[in-house]
C-alpha cells in the first residue's frame, strides 16, 4: 500500500460481521481499506481520492473521528499529528450506496449511534462528545452544535479553523436531510462512510532499527466489536503494504492494551526501553511492540542454514555475557570479602585505641587526684616546718622545703604560735574558663607555683576565684601598679590573705623584670616583659620579701585554697 510511494492506493472491500444484532440485514457489513499520505496529498493538490469527495474534507473527517474519541489531545494537536510529514494514515470506508440503503430501510426515529475509538488513547462513552468537531459523530443527532476553537496567530492555523467551519455547515445541513422519511444520495457525507481510522509514520531509533510508529488509531463505536481495529493492525504487519521494518511500536492507554495484546504487543518494560525516544507527551500510556517473524519481508528470507548461524551467533554472545556477569560477580564477591576484612581490622583497631584512651583517661584522673595529695605533703612539710620551737635543731629538714626557710623565721616572731591544716579546696573551673585560661597561657609556658597576696578586704572571693578563676575585679591597686600579686613564699601569703587562708595558684611570669621604682599608676609590664619583680610590702616579716605583679588575670590559674588553725584555735571560715 505505502510501499509504492503513490499518495494513495485502495485494497478490495472486505465483510464484517456486527455481534448481538437482532436485525439480520445489518448484522454485517463491508468496508475497503485506503492508504492516504495526506502531507503529499494536500500539498500537491492531487485528484480525490473518493469519487464526489474533496481530499480536505476526507482530511476534516479523519481529525474529526479521532477529536469525538480523543477530545482531551486538542484539534490543532491532531491536525499537526495527522498532517506530519511522513506521517501516513490507513482508512476504512465503506460504499455509499450501501450506507444510503441502511439509512432508507432503518424505522424512524432509530438513530445513528455515536462514534468511539477502542483503542490506543480510548476514551468513556459520557467524554465522546466532548471533543471540538462533535458535531461531526453524534448520537442522536441534532441541528443544535457548537464549534468552540482558540484563535491562532499562525495565518495556516486559521485558514484550518475557517475550513472546519464550512465543513461542520455542510454536516449538518446532510443530516437535515437524512433526517428525511427519503434521504437522499447527497445526503450521505463522507461522514458516514468512515468506520475507523489508523494513524502511523516511519522512523529510525538510537538501535538504527526501522519503526513503524502508531500514533492514533480510533473505531466509531457502532462498529466495535466487529474485528475492525484489528484488521487494521494485521494491514499494518503486511510488509507488502509498508514496507520493510524492524518492530510496530505504539502507545496505548489501559483501554487498549488488551487488543494490542491480542495482536502479538508485548508491553515488556526491558524490551521498550529503547523506545522511550519516541514517546509523545502522552499520559497514562504503556509503551508496546511488536517483532515481525524471520519469514516477513522480502529481505528477511532465511533458510535453514541461516537460522542456525543465528542461533550459534545468539549462543556465542549469549555465553560471553553469562562469562561476563560471572567474572563480575566474582569480583565483586571478592571486593566485599575484602571490604569486610578491612573493616572487621579497623573495628578491633578502634576498639584498642578506645581501650587505651579510656586507660590514659583513667591514669589523668589518678594523677589528678595525687596532685593535691603532693600538694598537702608540701603544706604539711610547710607546717611541720612552723611547729619547730626556738630551741629546736632541725634545719636541715626545714631547708629541704621549697619557700620554708623563711617561713620558720616568720613564726618564730609569731609569739611560737604553731599552724595546723584543717582542709583543701580544689579549683573546680568549667571547661570554657579553664581553656579560655590555657589559651592564653599557652603563650607563656614558664609557669611557677606562687600563692596569692590579696583578698584580705574581700575573703568571699576567694571560693568564687576557685570556680571562675581571677577577674579584673580582684586587681589591686599598690605602689608599683595596678594587678594581682603573688609570693613565693607563704609566710608573705598569710598576712594579706584574710586569717586561716592561703590561696595557691600557677602563674604565668614568662619574661620577668626586676623593677624598684613605685608607680602606681601603671597598669601594664613594662615594655618588652610579661611580669614585674617588685619589693615586698610591709608585713610582720622582718625582711620584706619580693612580689611578683601581673597585669593580665588570664596569666593566673588557681589550684587549690588550703584552710589552717593556729594551734589551739577554732577555724574562721570567711568563704
Amino acid at each position: 500500500m505505502m510501499a509504492s510511494g503513490r499518495v494513495f492506493c485502495t485494497l478490495p472491500a472486505r465483510t464484517f460481521s456486527r455481534k448481538k444484532q437482532k436485525d439480520a440485514k445489518s448484522a454485517t457489513f463491508s468496508a475497503f481499506p485506503v492508504g492516504v499520505d495526506f502531507y503529499g496529498l494536500l500539498k500537491q493538490k492531487a485528484d480525490n481520492v473518493l469519487p464526489s469527495v474533496s481530499n480536505q474534507d476526507l482530511f476534516n473527517t479523519v481529525i474529526a473521528l479521532y477529536d469525538v474519541c480523543l477530545p482531551d489531545i486538542g484539534v490543532e494537536n491532531l491536525r499537526t499529528i495527522v498532517f506530519e510529514r511522513g506521517a501516513k494514515t490507513i482508512l476504512l470506508l465503506r460504499d455509499q450506496q450501501e450506507v444510503l440503503k441502511e439509512y432508507q430501510d432503518r424505522c424512524w426515529p432509530e438513530l445513528e449511534v455515536p462514534d468511539k475509538s477502542p483503542v490506543v488513547h480510548e476514551v468513556t462513552d459520557e467524554e465522546e462528545c466532548a471533543g471540538t468537531l462533535s458535531a461531526v459523530f453524534s448520537d442522536p443527532e441534532s441541528s443544535e452544535e457548537e464549534e468552540d476553537s482558540d484563535s491562532d496567530d499562525e495565518e495556516e492555523i486559521e485558514r484550518f479553523h475557517s475550513i472546519l467551519e464550512e465543513f461542520l455547515t455542510m454536516v449538518r445541513k446532510r443530516r437535515h436531510q437524512r433526517r428525511q422519511p427519503d434521504p437522499t444520495p447527497d445526503s450521505i457525507g463522507i461522514e458516514c462512510c468512515l468506520v475507523a481510522a489508523l494513524t502511523f509514520k516511519k522512523c529510525t531509533a538510537k538501535s538504527k532499527e526501522k519503526i513503524l510508529e502508531v500514533t492514533l488509531l480510533s473505531t466509531r463505536r457502532r462498529y466495535r466489536n466487529c474485528g475492525v481495529a484489528t484488521y487494521l493492525i494485521k494491514l499494518l504487519k503486511d510488509v507488502s503494504l509498508v514496507g520493510f521494518y524492524d518492530a510496530i511500536v505504539t502507545h496505548a492507554d489501559s483501554h487498549a492494551v488488551d487488543l494490542f495484546e491480542r495482536c502479538d504487543f508485548s508491553d515488556d518494560v526491558i524490551l521498550n526501553n529503547k523506545f522511550r525516544d519516541l514517546e509523545y507527551e502522552w499520559v497514562n500510556t504503556t509503551t508496546m511492540s511488536y517483532y515481525p517473524p524471520f519469514s516477513t519481508g522480502l529481505h528477511t528470507r532465511l533458510d535453514v542454514g541461516d537460522l542456525e548461524l543465528q542461533m550459534t551467533q545468539w549462543r556465542a554472545k549469549s555465553f560471553a555475557a553469562h562469562e561476563s556477569q560471572t567474572v563480575f560477580m566474582k569480583r565483586i564477591l571478592c571486593e566485599i570479602k575484602a571490604l569486610r576484612k578491612q573493616v572487621t581490622s579497623q573495628k578491633k583497631e578502634i576498639r584498642k585505641l578506645t581501650t587505651d584512651l579510656e586507660k590514659e583517661r583513667q591514669e589523668r584522673k589518678l594523677l589528678k587526684k595525687k596532685i593535691p595529695e603532693y600538694q598537702l605533703k608540701e603544706i604539711q612539710s610547710f607546717l611541720d616546718a612552723v611547729h619547730l620551737g626556738p630551741g629546736d635543731h632541725k634545719e636541715d629538714t626545714i631547708l629541704k622545703t621549697p619557700h620554708m626557710q623563711d617561713l620558720v623565721h616568720r613564726s618564730i616572731e609569731i609569739d611560737g604560735c604553731q599552724l595546723e591544716l584543717q582542709e583543701i579546696v580544689q579549683a573546680a573551673l568549667s571547661w570554657q574558663i579553664s581553656d579560655e585560661i590555657k589559651s592564653h597561657m599557652s603563650t607563656l609556658p614558664v609557669c611557677q607555683r606562687l600563692y596569692y597576696c590579696g583578698g584580705r578586704s574581700q575573703p568571699e572571693r576567694l571560693v568564687e576565684i576557685l570556680r571562675s578563676g581571677f577577674s579584673p575585679g580582684d586587681f589591686q591597686q599598690g605602689e608599683y601598679g595596678t594587678g594581682l600579686y603573688f609570693s613565693a613564699s607563704p609566710a608573705v601569703a598569710i598576712n594579706l590573705l584574710p586569717p586561716h587562708h592561703v590561696l595557691v595558684a600557677d602563674v604565668c611570669l614568662q619574661r620577668t623584670q626586676e623593677d624598684g621604682v613605685k608607680t602606681a599608676c601603671r597598669t601594664s609590664p613594662p615594655r618588652g616583659v610579661d611580669s614585674a619583680l617588685v619589693p615586698g610590702r610591709p608585713t610582720t616579716v622582718t625582711s620584706p620579701l619580693a612580689e611578683f605583679v601581673i597585669y593580665s588575670h588570664l596569666q593566673a590559674i588557681p589550684i587549690c585554697l588550703l584552710k589552717y588553725t593556729q594551734k589551739g584555735s577554732p577555724v574562721e571560715d570567711h568563704t
